[in-house]
């Protein structure tokens, strides 16, 4: 185990995906001494495995906690961005490209209108295509298909999620966050309601306050932590399953289009270099991270039926991620019921990157005992 500066840290992060390493970075901002400890490699679940799209939202029009939460990170990520690119030198290549969402089945574009009378609700532009714009702004679709609706949103963005993490770490690095990789918290000792020290590799920490935010095995890790400490006949437990998401990365030789197509839960992504990602299927599969032959097929015709160009696109790798899911899809922020200073961040499902700077403003102001300018009421551990 490498040494630790401090082995009493103001805050133990137990998770070091997007959630975490943003909470991380933020704490450590504001000058506390910080760890955080993953059991693999930094950032290379679900966050890692994503598309990098932050649909659009708009802060000053939000008046549900759970909007004003998506808007608060609609104005955080270029922020975040360009401090993150300014401190490390990576370029998480965000750019605000507008999305394009289509429909050709009758339920998905009763969805998409649905959604569409939200987003004007919320002050968020919406563009309503007709064929003939659809086929003038977009000419590298086909549209010769049964297409229902047609909606380009302006304001939609994309980060390339695998630079953000990257530059998330050396942000942390370099705010003095202490990492530990490859290693899991073997004890927790408890006094009445307080966390008074976990167990590293036979090393003692004793955090000032934990949080866990550990994704698709937060529910695992809050149970042993409950199991531990013998809080079961006292706390509400979460409830967070893993939903498995395959997705597909093509070259297309070069960008030849720039604004992300959704239609349903898929999507085709163009970065920059000219690579294509397509997404992604939604599966209850327990933790199994594996690829199906079918499910990419039809990821890979998928795209090639929006975009024929991608016919001749070559596949470069597939892999998935598993998305952690609450049972009501609203992620859980704030403390555990009954436990003095340990904090849950987990179950944002598929926006635990869009939803990240604003995670982790508001848990941080949570945790260093400040009052957090969204009410968090309705993400509260216990709502169950």
């Amino acid at each position: 185990m490498p040494s630790l500066a401090t082995t009493r840290p103001d805050f133990l992060i137990v998770g070091g995906g997007v959630i975490g390493l943003s909470l991380a970075y933020e704490l450590a901002g504001k000058g506390h001494q910080v760890l955080l400890v993953e059991k693999g490699p930094l950032g290379r679940e679900a966050s890692w495995a994503g598309a990098g799209l932050l649909p659009p939202a708009n802060e000053k029009e939000a008046w549900d906690p759970q909007e004003q939460l998506r808007g608060l990170s609609h104005r955080l990520f270029p922020e975040w961005s360009a401090r993150l690119k300014a401190e490390t030198q990576i370029d998480n290549q965000f750019e605000i490209t507008g999305g394009l969402y289509l429909a050709r089945d009758p339920g998905e574009a009763a969805s998409l209108r649905m959604a569409c009378v939200h987003y004007e609700e919320e002050g968020v532009e919406v563009q309503r295509l007709d064929p003939q714009q659809l086929a003038e702004h977009f000419p590298h679709l086909q549209t010769s298909q049964s297409i229902r609706d047609a909606v380009f949103l302006p304001g939609e963005a994309v980060v390339r999620n695998p630079r953000h993490l990257q530059a998330l770490v050396q942000g942390c690095r370099n705010r003095g966050v202490q990492f530990l990789e490859n290693t899991e918290v073997a004890r927790w000792r408890f006094q009445d309601t307080q966390l008074t020290a976990v167990e590293i590799d036979g090393q003692e920490i004793s955090p000032g306050a934990c949080c866990l935010a550990t994704g698709a095995w937060s529910q695992l890790l809050t149970d042993q932590v409950l199991d531990r400490g013998n809080f079961s006949g006292r706390i509400q437990r979460p409830e967070i399953e893993p939903i498995r998401g395959q997705l597909v990365l093509l070259d297309a030789g070069g960008r030849f289009f720039t604004s992300p197509i959704n239609e349903g839960v898929r999507y085709i992504v163009p970065r920059r270099d000219g690579l294509v990602l397509v997404g992604a299927t939604v599966e209850e599969v327990g933790f199994d991270k594996s690829n199906t032959p079918e499910a990419i097929e039809d990821l890979t015709q998928f795209a090639r039926q929006w975009v024929p160009k991608l016919a001749e696109a070559k596949q470069v790798k597939a892999w998935s991620g598993l998305r952690p899911a609450s049972v009501d899809r609203i992620p859980y922020l704030g403390q555990l019921p009954g436990m003095a200073n340990i904090y849950l961040a987990a179950g944002h499902y598929r926006s635990g990157l869009h939803l990240s700077p604003a995670t982790a403003t508001v848990m941080s102001q949570l945790m260093c005992g400040e009052t957090p300018q969204i009410d968090l009421h309705p993400f509260r551990v216990n709502r169950a």
